[in-house]
């Protein structure tokens, strides 16, 4: 493992800035609540504070949940849970040792009478149009949560993508840079990382995994197959839908490696395995049952109620995740558009483990476009561009170094356009409404208009210190400023 991430060493004073530029630009926004989030961390929750699964406590906070017998569960895949008790069970001790108050919501009821009288209802007692606030604690606690187990991943997804376009580029240390950027700011990568979703983290743990199995070089030891194994059964332990690129992970590492390195990286991915069955049975009976089956609102439970929503994909809706101005990725992330050359390019390299990289790499893109053009629920509900494709980002990615060797300047164009665009997402939020453009509709009048409260809808640090609208990210310029020194200049490295 030394030798595959060794580059990084070499270049951390180009890097080493940058990536913690990446991560506090992660951090700088603040994501409100909504259904998925809080699915998400009614689990979490549950297992720190209860040390169980079912989330009856704190299901009124969501749709997003499966309900079995008596019980609620969020109808997620654990994964992304999982890992955040980690924050959250630091946040929990210290409010409790501190008497700080817990997450908690309350209802605003819709007829003001009601709330000048103080009579408000429980959260699972609300009528329509009765609005749930959540108190700071709530605010904090998915930051955190968000922070530590989606916003840090993906900068160690950048990483790998750095690692790789390194690889690549033969050493090209500027070709490697503006491609790991490009991923990491200009896809929708960016204001997923921001938010506590599953995507960043199924993201950055296949694209690390995959980096394993193509940089590593002739070895004995069976460490590195361990840590590819781990790395994708977190993939799948986050979403459901990475067992299909997992395998396909595993088919290049037979290929490029040996027989006893895909036996390592089957033994690493156990434990998850292990832990997904533990969770599917206690939670719904059954190792191969998961919340999904069990979905709790109609409108949710109809369209899962045949193979999970997945049917053959659609050559329309095909159309509007990659084109389209509502929810298409080259629309909104237009430095895709040379990846996808550059990833064919990629494909005819003339090392044979390239090559074979990149075949794998467009298969995933293959994989992930098709499925989400199947979907029932294709649009993600709420969100801003095809969500359910994140995960398929950083093998697109590898076109991008291809495509800067080729036509540097209009890629740099492309990605300046890109990085608005994710920025703007990141900015408003990345829940855009299901309908309209949700650059022009949604994001700029949010970023102009709303709020510097901390407690109403989304908002950044530069609102929480009083900066108003597009002002409010100027602290993110200065930022940048400082990060990107004059030696990204260098071309190669000494080797």
């Amino acid at each position: 493992m030394r030798q595959i991430v060794a580059p990084l060493g070499e270049h951390r004073a180009l890097l080493l800035p940058l990536a913690w530029a990446l991560l506090f630009t992660y951090g700088y926004f603040v994501d409100a609540p909504a259904w998925n989030q809080n699915s998400r961390l009614a689990l979490t929750r549950a297992l720190v504070e209860s040390r169980a699964v079912a989330i009856d406590a704190y299901h009124p906070t969501t749709g997003d949940k499966s309900k079995r017998g008596p019980h609620f569960y969020s109808d997620k895949a654990p994964g992304v849970s999982l890992v955040a008790t980690i924050p959250y069970a630091a946040l929990y001790a210290v409010r409790r040792a501190t008497g700080g108050e817990l997450p908690e919501v309350r209802v605003i009821p819709l007829d003001p009478r009601e709330a000048e009288a103080g009579h408000a209802p429980q959260p699972e007692d609300r009528q329509p149009g009765d609005r749930l606030v959540y108190n700071f604690a709530h605010r904090l606690a998915l930051y955190l949560c968000g922070l530590f187990a989606v916003a840090v991943p993906s900068v160690i997804g950048v990483a790998a993508v750095w690692l790789l376009a390194y690889r690549q580029s033969r050493g090209e240390q500027r070709a490697a840079t503006v491609a790991a950027l490009c991923y990491g700011l200009a896809t929708p990568i960016f204001p997923y990382a921001t938010a506590f979703y599953g995507h960043g983290l199924c993201a950055a743990a296949l694209i690390a995994a995959f980096a394993v199995v193509v940089l590593l070089g002739a070895t004995t030891n069976r460490r590195p197959g361990l840590w590819a194994g781990a790395l994708l059964g977190l993939a799948v332990a986050t979403e459901y839908p990475a067992a299909v690129p997992t395998v396909m992970v595993m088919v290049l590492a037979l290929w490029l490696q040996s027989r006893r390195f895909v036996l390592d990286v089957v033994l690493g991915g156990l434990p998850w395995v292990l832990v997904l069955a533990a969770y599917h049975t206690v939670a719904f009976g059954h190792p191969l049952k998961t919340g999904y089956d069990f979905v709790y609102l109609p409108e949710f439970a109809e369209g899962m109620a045949v193979n999970y929503g997945i049917g053959p994909p659609q050559l329309e809706v095909l159309y509007a995740i990659v084109f389209g101005s509502y929810r298409g990725l080259l629309y909104l992330s237009p430095v895709l558009f040379v990846a996808v050359w550059g990833l064919a390019v990629a494909s005819r390299d003339a090392s044979a483990t390239l090559r074979r990289a990149a075949l794998v790499a467009a298969a995933i893109c293959g994989f992930y476009l098709l499925l989400n053009a199947g979907y029932y629920m294709w649009d993600g509900g709420a969100s801003f561009g095809p969500r359910h494709t994140i995960p398929m980002l950083g093998f697109l990615a590898l076109g991008l170094v291809p495509a800067y060797r080729v036509v540097p300047r209009a890629l740099l164009v492309l990605a300046a356009v890109s990085v608005a665009a994710m920025l703007l997402g990141a900015a408003a939020n990345p829940e855009a409404p299901q309908f309209g453009n949700p650059l022009w509709e949604f994001s700029w009048g949010r970023l102009l208009g709303g709020t510097t409260g901390a407690t109403v809808g989304a908002t950044n640090l530069g609102r929480l210190l009083g900066l108003p609208g597009a002002l409010s990210l100027a602290p993110l310029a200065v930022l940048w400023w400082w990060a990107w020194p004059p030696r990204t200049s260098a071309t190669r490295s000494d080797r």
